[in-house]
């Protein structure tokens, strides 16, 4: 490794390139969530059935597992390689959005998607990384972005298929994603050395296999269960209660809503040895939200229930990540691949679950059941986690 990606970046550089990739995360928010406002203009584009429709998700959650593949090669070369590879990605394969064939879009989601598994992966883990100190607080602001663009993207989209100018909002995504590139490989902004690196093998933090296999399932359900209610929320709203008009169309938004609001709070709530308290009441609350709306029918209560299953599951994440540094140090980078790959295979797993148990069943509300037993699952993995740094016994790193 060459002296460039071994030299640590300065205070200034670091913050410099913190503010960058926050703004690049908004950008990541709305790539993310962009295929389904998308959709109805894709099948339209070239008649699609649902089903050749689907593949656009597909397309995507492949491209993902490739780049999350790719980034344990990428980060032996550094940070900045993973994140300038994984922004001109996104750029490329939004713009080719615009393609005139479907086997052509297809391929750009693909392209996307594989931008977005490098952006998102290398992205948490270098804020876990860089917050030496209040690490849950940092990785709960930076996911905060990715809300922002999350909610963002449906109304973006609406305004500009209103204009007749969707083309000019891809492009106009893809210059972003572009120019976050650009600014960033001009930038040196690897961590330098950790604590525990420094005082040697003594202040190894290993933990059982049976605890990293806990953690590698929190993250494939944690994943899977936010995309099964965020995926599936929409298509109930419109079957159970006709009478809504096109508000169905803006559930999701709710479930989001929650979210980015947890996320704010997060950093505000003492979290001083109290991970786990958050991570328990947050999922208890996930779970009665998701109960309460298997029995929801009227607009105004869905909205009620989802806004509460998002704020629930919006510390979750930001703590598994911090947890996966705490846990693995320097060898988080390689490990971290595996965690977040697993994490987009529950993305893609538990939403599809859900489709194969509403259709076995006759009812949507029955396919909600698997994000229900993903937030029990979750419960029941946490408390199994015996090692100190999960239970707060060790040296604080909020």
């Amino acid at each position: 490794m060459s002296s460039i990606q071994t030299r640590p970046a300065s205070l200034a550089t670091s913050s410099a390139a913190s503010v960058v990739l926050h703004g690049g995360f908004v950008v990541a928010g709305i790539v993310t969530t962009l295929i389904g406002p998308l959709l109805p203009i894709l099948i339209g584009r070239w008649s699609l059935t649902d089903q050749r429709a689907g593949l656009f998700f597909t397309a995507q959650f492949c491209g993902s597992m490739a780049g999350v593949a790719s980034l344990r090669w990428l980060i032996k070369q550094g940070y900045r390689h993973a994140l300038v590879s994984g922004f001109c990605l996104i750029a490329a394969g939004v713009a080719g959005l615009n393609l005139g064939s479907y086997v052509g879009s297809l391929a750009a989601a693909a392209v996307f998607g594989c931008g977005l598994g490098q952006v998102l992966s290398a992205t948490n883990l270098w804020v876990a990384e860089v917050a030496k100190t209040r690490r849950v607080a940092a990785l709960s602001i930076l996911n905060l972005m990715w809300g922002l663009g999350a909610i963002a993207s449906s109304p973006l989209v609406m305004l500009a298929q209103r204009r007749g100018a969707t083309a000019w909002l891809l492009y106009a995504i893809a210059v972003g994603a572009l120019f976050t590139a650009l600014i960033l490989a001009g930038m040196n902004f690897e961590p330098g050395p950790k604590e525990e690196e420094l005082s040697g093998p003594a202040r190894s933090k290993n933990i059982s296999t049976r605890s990293t296999v806990s953690l590698a399932t929190l993250f494939f359900l944690y994943v899977g269960s936010e995309n099964s209610v965020a995926g599936w929320v929409a298509s109930l709203t419109k079957r159970t209660n006709p009478d809504s008009g096109d508000l169905w169309a803006l559930t999701p938004m709710f479930f989001w809503g929650g979210l980015l609001a947890g996320r704010a709070l997060v950093p505000l709530v003492p979290l001083r040895r109290r991970e786990r308290t958050l991570l328990a009441s947050g999922l208890m609350l996930a779970a009665a939200g998701i109960c309460l709306l298997l029995e929801a029918r009227a607009f105004e209560r869905v909205a009620i229930c989802v806004t509460a299953a998002g704020l629930g599951l919006a510390g979750i994440y930001p703590i598994l990540v911090a947890w996966l540094v705490k846990a693995f140090g320097e060898r988080s980078r390689r490990i971290g691949a595996i965690m977040f790959a697993l994490a987009g295979m529950g993305g893609a797993t538990m939403p599809w679950l859900v489709g194969l148990m509403s259709t076995r069943m006759g009812s949507l509300r029955a396919g909600l059941i698997v994000p229900l037993a993903g937030c029990a699952a979750m419960f029941t993995l946490i408390a199994t986690m015996l090692e100190p740094i999960f239970r707060g016994a060790s040296k604080p790193e909020q």
